[in-house]
């Protein structure tokens, strides 16, 4: 027994163990001639009956930005509502009254969504690297473009409960 258990326990016994389990893994997915994503229908006979629906393709029907051909869908533009938005709170973000983090947050605040809000708080006014807007706001897709005195603030917008709201602030420098 003892001999059994040094043999099992080995190096060379572990890697047997693995071995095997990995190869039964491996038979077991082979074997099963159904998964609940081809929709087929299989029956208590284990033989595959009609098909229940479309089956799952890799396409999952939301535009990206390298889509081409027939099965794009364009990506409306923005209303400019959303862009005077994301002006309005460009200018508080870029903090004109001097206020404080606590007071910045809740001039800027009206303007993001909960979870930026959430991740915004705390940020000191003095990080934001711009000071002034240089040009005209450019929208494309859901993002707004606002060329800055140093660089390019791009904001993501979404649709909020009452009014647009962003969702994601990235900074370019230039």
């Amino acid at each position: 027994m003892n001999r059994a258990l040094r043999i099992i326990f080995s190096r060379y016994g572990i890697v047997v163990i693995i071995l095997v389990l990995v190869l039964g893994a491996i038979a077991l997915a082979n074997d099963r001639r159904q998964t609940p994503l081809d929709g087929m229908e299989s029956n208590s006979e284990g033989t595959q009956g009609e098909r229940t629906s479309e089956p799952i393709t890799e396409d999952d029907g939301f535009a990206t930005e390298a889509c081409d051909g027939d099965d794009c869908f364009a990506v409306e533009d923005l209303p400019q509502e959303a862009v005077d938005r994301a002006v309005a709170f460009t200018a508080a973000w870029l903090n004109p009254n001097g206020y404080g983090p606590n007071s910045w947050h809740n001039s800027i605040a009206p303007y993001l969504t909960a979870e930026r809000a959430d991740l915004m708080e705390g940020v000191d006014p003095i990080s934001v690297p711009a000071t002034k807007i240089e040009g005209e706001p450019e929208a494309e897709g859901t993002k707004v473009t606002i060329p800055m005195d140093t660089g390019t603030l791009t904001l993501t917008m979404v649709e909020g409960p009452n009014a647009w709201l962003v969702s994601a602030i990235d900074w370019e420098q230039s």
